[in-house]
């Protein structure tokens, strides 16, 4: 059992005959129950400051912890947010290859067809030349010939030039001929 300061100061002794100095012996006491007085309201002051550090420590336990926690989230978060924008990111690029891809087959599906077009243009120049070539031929054999001259007449329809046939097997075998030796005709003809 503890000892209050009330006991202290109700505390009696018993008198002897050479004892202490009854005065000296109530001072003494009255010094010690003050003293001791003083104690028990420093340690409940300090009981109580050491009860509002344990609150106040567990408030900021609470806080590391909500921080913490918060501190993964945003760490998740920003993880997640990275691999969606690599993701994106990987999207953008196959898709920039495909359309590159598209782009690339066009440009070469384009010139093929305009490959093609000079092929037949050239085709069409030879086989032009050939006519005018057969149709000049025509009129020189005509100019040269005496029957031509004998009987006067010289009307040309259109008939009887669209009539001159170019021997075909022969024009392609030029076409052949100038497409194996790749020659670039002149601009001028």
């Amino acid at each position: 059992m503890r000892i209050t300061p009330i006991d202290i100061e109700q505390q009696e002794f018993s008198r002897s005959f050479r004892g202490y100095n009854e005065e000296e012996v109530d001072d003494f006491l009255d010094k010690i129950v003050k003293d001791y007085e003083e104690l028990i309201s420093e340690n409940a002051r300090l009981n109580e400051e050491i009860e509002r550090m344990k609150e106040r420590l567990k408030e900021y336990r609470d806080i590391e912890e909500t921080l913490r926690s918060a501190l993964l989230n945003a760490q998740k978060s920003a993880e997640e947010m990275k691999e969606k924008v690599e993701n994106e990111a990987k999207m953008i690029i196959e898709k920039a290859k495909m359309e590159a891809e598209a782009i690339k087959q066009q440009a070469t599906q384009r010139g093929d067809e305009i490959k093609n077009e000079i092929d037949n243009l050239r085709r069409y120049k030879f086989i032009f030349k050939e006519r005018i070539k057969s149709m000049l031929n025509l009129y020189l054999n005509m100019i040269e010939t005496e029957e031509f001259e004998a009987q006067g007449d010289y009307e040309f329809t259109k008939k009887s030039t669209n009539d001159i046939k170019i021997d075909e097997v022969k024009v392609e075998d030029e076409v052949k001929a100038e497409k194996d030796l790749d020659v670039e005709e002149p601009e001028n003809e």
